[in-house]
């Protein structure tokens, strides 16, 4: 289970801790590792931490701000990580901290690193806690928040559930501050046409200490929903919902539930799929959309109608339907420049247009994944 912890299950409106919620929710942890539940901590606090040090009332905002932000980061990440330490400490825990940014999961063999360090930790009894680098990330090689963070990692070890905890007890038809007759919903599809609609800046309540929202839970459940890996949001000021989660669903919180197609996916199509960043997009007609998710086909150069972005052989490249929909990921095996030559020729064409002929595929069906459930586009019935 990946837990996302949010800043505001960590501390109280005021910015300070709230040591009650914090050490109720390291007993909880405790106990599900006690019996055999293999628990991985995404935190978020570090900046909240430090501004709490420095009594900095309000956050930094505005041209300058990102080296304030990358120092109150530093500040309180030592004592963010002390605190977790401490606490595991009395159930006889060690913890282990990874700070991590999205190249970690953009180059394969440090996202290979990074789940192999993620087991080791396992074994020895510990507790990974992960944080983002805020420290060195800037906008280029920023996950985005802890949201997203926990997704990435719940694909890279392969988990059961993520669940993540914050100061709202889950997704509702709309906002229940503003509208009585709005209800929770206990389940719901990342493919629900209506996800969108509801999510939006006037139902978005977390605010304050936090850098998430409802917009970035959204996100990050698509993302573990690619792996096959279900997602909850629950209340995290009640620690006990984690042991809820386990058991029955239905009662607390909202589960985003993955599409049932899916499958947990090896490392290699895991990276490939949410790990990698994408350096380019491909085109692709409505035939090779057919073909790739209906018919577990590679991408053909007859199938692209255009080809965006500077990319190299091998790079991860997306996609995407006429309706400019991204439908699957995968390596490119031409350069953009030789792609952009292919576009529309068949393949008995390709060393004749290049000079040269690596595959008859411009994207291997073995190096490539769909992110959109073929469920989602109805099979053609023409030949």
């Amino acid at each position: 289970m990946v837990v996302k912890v949010g800043s505001a299950v960590l501390l109280r409106e005021d910015g300070s801790l709230d040591r009650g919620a914090f050490c109720r929710l390291v007993e909880v942890l405790s106990g599900l590792m006690a019996d055999g539940v293999r628990v991985v901590v995404v935190t978020s606090g570090a900046v909240a931490m430090g501004r709490k040090k420095l009594s900095m009332r309000d956050k930094p905002r505005g041209d300058g701000s990102i080296p304030i932000l990358q120092a109150l980061a530093a500040l309180g990440q030592s004592h963010l990580i002390q605190l977790w330490e401490s606490e595991f400490a009395h159930y006889g825990y060690h913890v282990a901290q990874l700070l991590l940014t999205r190249d970690d999961f953009h180059h394969r063999q440090r996202f290979l690193n990074v789940r192999l360090a993620l087991e080791a930790i396992h074994r020895l009894g510990a507790v990974p806690v992960i944080n983002e680098n805020d420290t060195v990330a800037t906008d280029e090689i920023r996950v985005g928040d802890n949201d997203q963070l926990a997704a990435l990692v719940a694909t890279l070890v392969g988990a059961d559930r993520v669940v993540l905890l914050s100061d709202i007890d889950g997704l509702y038809t709309a906002n229940p501050k503003k509208d009585n007759n709005s209800v929770r919903l206990a389940e719901v599809s990342v493919d629900d046409p209506r996800l969108d609609g509801m999510v939006d800046d006037t139902h978005d309540l977390l605010r304050g200490y936090g850098t998430g929202g409802m917009k970035t839970k959204l996100i990050a459940a698509r993302i573990a929903a690619r792996s096959g890996i279900p997602m909850v949001i629950a209340p995290g000021k009640r620690p006990e919902v984690l042991r809820q989660v386990l058991t029955d669903t239905t009662t607390v919180g909202t589960t985003f539930l993955p599409d049932p197609t899916a499958d947990r996916w090896a490392a290699r199509k895991a990276w490939l799929g949410v790990g990698a960043r994408a350096e380019g997009r491909v085109h692709c007609d409505a035939g090779a959309v057919e073909a790739v998710l209906h018919r577990g086909r590679s991408l053909l150069p007859s199938g692209m109608t255009r080809v965006e972005g500077a990319f190299g052989e091998g790079d991860v490249v997306e996609l995407v339907d006429p309706q400019g929909v991204v439908f699957a990921r995968g390596l490119a095996v031409y350069d953009a420049e030789a792609m952009g030559q292919l576009v529309g020729v068949q393949s008995t064409e390709i060393a004749d247009k290049l000079g040269y002929k690596i595959l008859d595929a411009t994207v291997h069906r073995d190096n490539l994944v769909l992110t959109a459930s073929p469920a989602r586009l109805k099979p053609s019935t023409g030949p």
